[in-house]
C-alpha cells in the first residue's frame, strides 16, 4: 500500500490564518509547523508555555509525544532570553531531549517572541 500524508489538525488549537498545516505525518514521522503564542502580549515564559502546550496537543493528536521528538527548531526574537526559554522547554521533552537548533530570528509577527518546529516519531505508527 503507497504511503500518504495525513494531515493533523486539532479544535484545541487555532486553525493557521495562513496557507499551512499544523502538521502532517509520511511514513510514521511527525512534522509539526512552527507554533508560536496565542497570546503575543505574554513575556518570554508565558509564550514558551502556549507554544509547548500547542505543541503537545498536536502530538496527541497524532498519536505521540514530547518522548519521540527527534528534532526541534526554536526561533528566539532576542537570544538574551534563551534561559528563561530553555527552562519552560526542558521541562516538556524531559529526558527525550531530541536534536536541537535555537537561534535569534525575526518573527512573523512584531509580539512573537518565540516559535518552535518539530519532527517527532509516531511509535506505532504502520
Amino acid at each position: 500500500m503507497p504511503k500518504q500524508k495525513t494531515i493533523v489538525t486539532s479544535e484545541r488549537i487555532p486553525a493557521p490564518a495562513a496557507p499551512y498545516s499544523p502538521a502532517t505525518i509520511w511514513g510514521g514521522v511527525l512534522y509539526v509547523s512552527g507554533q508560536v503564542a496565542g497570546d503575543p502580549s505574554a513575556d518570554i515564559v508565558g509564550q514558551t508555555e502556549q507554544v509547548m502546550q500547542k505543541l503537545q496537543v498536536i502530538l496527541e493528536e497524532a498519536g505521540t509525544s514530547f518522548e519521540h521528538a527527534l528534532k526541534a527548531n526554536c526561533y528566539l526574537t532576542d537570544i538574551s532570553e534563551f534561559a528563561q526559554f530553555n527552562a519552560v522547554y526542558a521541562s516538556y521533552v524531559g529526558d527525550s531531549k531530541p536534536a536541537r537548533a535555537t537561534v535569534e530570528a525575526k518573527l512573523a509577527g512584531p509580539a512573537y517572541k518565540v516559535e518552535v518546529d518539530m519532527i517527532v516519531g509516531i511509535p506505532d505508527a504502520e
